[in-house]
């Protein structure tokens, strides 16, 4: 596999994954589109373990509500969205803004949508969708499950 690199809007907090993706997912909570400015999110995970980040202290983390405690990194330069960390030590796990990745062609396709209840428009195509926190996080959990 070719390794994965990429960075937020400028450039400056940028990272390489040197394994492939487990999952992809385009989410619709408000939190997510209160973070990225966007209509939703077109997420992709990593294992924490895979990713090398540059310029860390450049990322400025904000965790927008209580569990599941996703900690949101924005550029200090850009404001733009970089990373997402959720979990510790083996079981941490990093959600990536695809468009964040320099060869987003090598990203897995996405796999659903979730809080679909909060889009701001409907969506045109068939991934599988999942409306309501339970349900959202439920989906989420079993694509994880079977991507680690």
């Amino acid at each position: 596999m070719t390794m994965l690199s990429g960075s937020c809007e400028c450039g400056v907090c940028a990272f390489t994954v040197k394994r492939p993706p487990k999952a992809r997912f385009i989410c619709h909570c408000t939190l997510c589109q209160t973070f990225t400015g966007q209509l939703f999110s077109d997420v992709t995970v990593v294992r924490g373990a895979d990713v090398t980040l540059v310029n860390t202290d450049h990322v400025v983390f904000r965790t927008y509500r209580p569990p599941p405690n996703i900690r949101r990194g924005a550029c200090r330069r850009c404001g733009k969205p970089a990373i997402e960390v959720a979990g510790a030590g083996p079981a941490k796990i990093m959600f990536i803004p695809a468009r964040n990745f320099a060869r987003q062609d090598l990203l897995p396709p996405p796999r659903m949508r979730i809080f679909y209840d909060r889009r701001v428009a409907d969506a045109v195509d068939d991934l599988p969708r999942h409306e309501g926190y339970w349900p959202s996080q439920f989906a989420v959990a079993r694509l994880l499950m079977r991507g680690l």
